[in-house]
């Protein structure tokens, strides 16, 4: 079921029994209750009626024939149900597009206030085991989502694409599944999942439990302003290969620096010096590493990079040798990939700096939704590298590496029954959490070195 745009004469209610689009109360506040006198219909016959506003589609979204077939998008559109937000979820898998856009879809979704922000501020209150826990619980209302992850998990080789065009932050790499299979046997020693595969089927994926992040590649997109890149899914496989470009505020600077030896040409240490080096089109990188703080704020001018408002980033630089190269970027700092709606226009499609950077070229755009302290936002950046120089790796695959390492310590402290250590543990856990993957499933980097010398290559 798709949620159709209504005509005027609907909206209106001019009509006796006006039908309900899909989310929609087939009785809106104001409608009048029975037994109350009419309103007078008025004709509406001899009026044009615009054409409907053009936006995004949630069941033409442009998924790629080329993706492999256990590769699913999961599309999010935001809505409104009963006078409150809510949100349509639309499900694409092995040529299928499934929908959860009914009003019993509806009824029990309501702006979570579970964006990875809020999440810190309530840990700050409540204490991180506490949030948590707030935040498993959270899921166990959706379970036609559920039901599709658990479908996907079936294949060989999982993954997911989220499209989410709402400003709710929903983490969605923080879907928690228990283990398939409520009442399978007793787990036996040895056995780690805890016996069988809970009727799923042999997939690698199948009858897993655990954070979604943690267990899948989870791949994030965002509605790309550039022509008709902005209606689809539009990003390529590519292999990106070759040495880093590094911007890096002075102030985060460090003594031991693994990717000296990778480095292209000298450090840029101003936002000024990497706009002229992205402007020209020699400038050839497989990664653009960036350090340095990010401040956000719902009044665009004030939302910045390095600085740098995000008006003037995405219409003022110009990035030629992202366009040459296609080379990923990882932003590593704070809020990059933070949705912000920019009210000075029309669109309440929520924007963030990954979009600049994919609208240039970028094959890939690894980001932040939330704040990084400088020591795991560096400790990404060494697991990258390290990786990358032994390339090619998976950027998806690593992201979701990162995220497990971290899973696994906060499970180990929780049981280990240390309070402290519990809390340091699901601490570094969520942030982990911060960091999104923006490109294709497939995109992949390998590190080379341009011959020079630096750094200690761990």
């Amino acid at each position: 079921m798709t949620t159709e745009p209504m005509n005027l004469r609907s909206l209106l209610h001019a009509d006796a029994h006006a039908q309900a689009g899909a989310g929609t109360d087939a009785h809106p506040p104001g409608a009048a209750a029975v037994g109350a006198p009419r309103t007078p219909a008025y004709d509406l016959d001899g009026i044009e009626e615009a054409s409907p506003a053009q936006g995004f589609d949630p069941e033409d979204a442009g998924l790629s024939a080329e993706l492999p077939p256990d590769t699913a998008l999961l599309c999010v559109k935001g809505t409104t149900y009963a006078g409150e937000p809510s949100f349509e979820l639309h499900f694409h898998h092995r040529g299928r597009v499934f929908a959860a856009n009914r009003s019993t879809d509806l009824a029990h979704r309501r702006q979570p206030g579970l964006g990875l922000p809020r999440l810190v501020e309530r840990a700050e209150r409540k204490g991180w085991r506490s949030t948590y826990r707030h935040v498993k619980g959270w899921w166990q209302t959706e379970t036609v989502l559920a039901a599709w992850v658990d479908r996907l998990k079936q294949g060989d080789a999982p993954r997911l694409i989220v499209w989410d065009q709402t400003p709710h932050e929903i983490p969605w790499e923080l879907l928690h599944r228990r283990s398939a299979g409520l009442h399978r046997p007793p787990r036996r020693n040895g056995d780690g999942n805890g016996g069988g595969d809970g009727g799923m089927g042999a997939g690698a994926g199948a009858g897993a439990g655990g954070w979604l992040g943690a267990t899948l590649p989870v791949i994030r997109w965002t509605t790309v302003w550039d022509g008709a890149r902005a209606w689809r899914y539009d990003a390529r496989p590519r292999h990106c290969r070759g040495g880093v470009l590094v911007y890096e505020d002075p102030e985060f600077a460090v003594a031991v620096d693994s990717v000296a030896k990778h480095e292209v040409g000298e450090r840029s240490t101003t936002m000024a010096d990497l706009r002229t080096r992205l402007g020209d089109p020699a400038t050839a990188f497989g990664l653009l590493l960036m350090r340095c703080h990010g401040k956000y704020s719902e009044d665009i001018e004030e939302f910045r990079l390095g600085g740098v408002p995000l008006p003037e980033l995405s219409e003022d630089w110009e990035m030629d040798a992202l366009q040459e190269t296609g080379a990923a970027v990882l932003i590593n700092s704070c809020v990059s990939a933070r949705p912000v709606v920019d009210r000075r226009y029309n669109a309440a499609v929520p924007r963030n700096f990954a979009e600049v950077f994919l609208r240039w070229g970028a094959s890939a755009v690894i980001a932040t939704v939330a704040e990084v302290s400088k020591a795991h936002a560096h400790d990404f950046a060494a697991r990258l590298v390290r990786s990358a120089q032994h390339g090619p790796v998976n950027l998806a695959d690593e992201l979701m590496k990162h995220r497990a390492y971290y899973a696994r310590r906060a499970e180990r402290a929780l049981a280990a029954g240390d309070e402290a250590g519990a809390e340091e543990a699901l601490e570094a856990f969520f942030t982990s959490f911060m960091y999104a993957y923006f490109g294709h499933p497939g995109t992949t980097l390998t590190l080379e070195a341009p011959g020079r010398e630096g750094g200690d290559g761990t």
